[in-house]
């Protein structure tokens, strides 16, 4: 091997351990808007360009309200802004350090709220009691109607899923006054059955389903860790090495779910790789 081979190979050697930290820092840390597009069955033209930006998975994280995500969070200018749960971590206190950013989200458009599995772990209806003391509306098992331009799109949240708190047929309206967007903060009801996850869907809720056209949620972290080759190691479910509803828009029955890897980070290796924090801005679309 010659020498310039091998100082090559040195370097490499050398190189990688810093490339890996990089690359764990900056998806741990920074924050990458994703912007997706979706068409609806049924939106009014009214709506066409709707825009809802989806923020999950929180785990305490602290930001501040003149950081770089405020920032985004302005510049999406958004119709709602929806959050899918797991506002806390290990207690219950750290929904304070979610403050500054949600005193920005609330000035830009209305806020909306569901739980996760952690805020019905620590203390669910203190952390609901302090996220509508600062203008969150917090959806449990209802919906509420959005108008815009003389069109009217259906906004409904159930409790965690996951936790077995959701009550879908409480949620969704008897009759459906436009298409219907659900919050949910685990895609328990689409993933395939573990020894972790909640039973199979049964016959009722798949009908009730089917008249959703686009369901929001969050709770896999994309695996938070996800190694090359392989993909995700696991999710927040249980499930070892996914090969589905780990992520992004996924086509469902009759309708989508876009499933978020989130802005924070748990568990006993609190720390992302090839998994970047996000915040999604998803833009409906009339079908033709």
């Amino acid at each position: 091997m010659s020498f310039t081979v091998r100082k090559w190979l040195l370097r490499s050697v050398l190189l990688l351990p810093l490339v890996l930290v990089a690359q764990i820092l900056l998806d741990t840390y920074a924050v990458k808007m994703e912007i997706i597009e979706v068409e609806i069955s049924g939106l009014p033209e009214a709506l066409d360009g709707y825009r809802i930006l989806q923020v999950s998975d929180f785990h305490g994280r602290r930001f501040t309200k003149d950081g770089s995500l405020a920032k985004k969070i302005v510049a999406a200018a958004p119709d709602i802004i929806v959050l899918t749960g797991d506002y806390v971590d290990k207690d219950k206190t750290e929904i304070y350090n979610l403050y500054p950013l949600l005193e920005v989200m609330t000035t830009v458009a209305p806020v909306f709220a569901v739980s996760g599995n952690h805020d019905h772990r620590i203390n669910w209806p203190q952390i609901a009691a302090s996220l509508r003391a600062v203008g969150v509306e917090v959806l449990e098992n209802r919906h509420v109607l959005l108008h815009k331009n003389g069109g009217t799109l259906v906004l409904a949240g159930v409790s965690d899923p996951y936790s077995g708190f959701a009550d879908l047929e409480a949620a969704l309206p008897q009759t459906t006054a436009g298409p219907i967007i659900l919050l949910a903060h685990a895609p328990t009801w689409f993933e395939p059955t573990s020894i972790y996850s909640s039973s199979p869907v049964i016959a009722t809720e798949k009908a009730l389903l089917e008249k959703v056209a686009l369901t929001l949620t969050g709770h896999t972290h994309r695996g938070q860790i996800k190694l090359p080759l392989l993909g995700a190691v696991t999710t927040a479910s249980g499930r070892l090495f996914p090969k589905s509803h780990v992520e992004g828009l996924i086509r469902e029955q009759n309708g989508w779910i876009y499933i978020s890897r989130g802005i924070g980070r748990t568990g006993f290796l609190p720390l992302r790789f090839l998994s970047r924090a996000e915040i999604s801005l998803l833009v409906l679309r009339a079908a033709h």
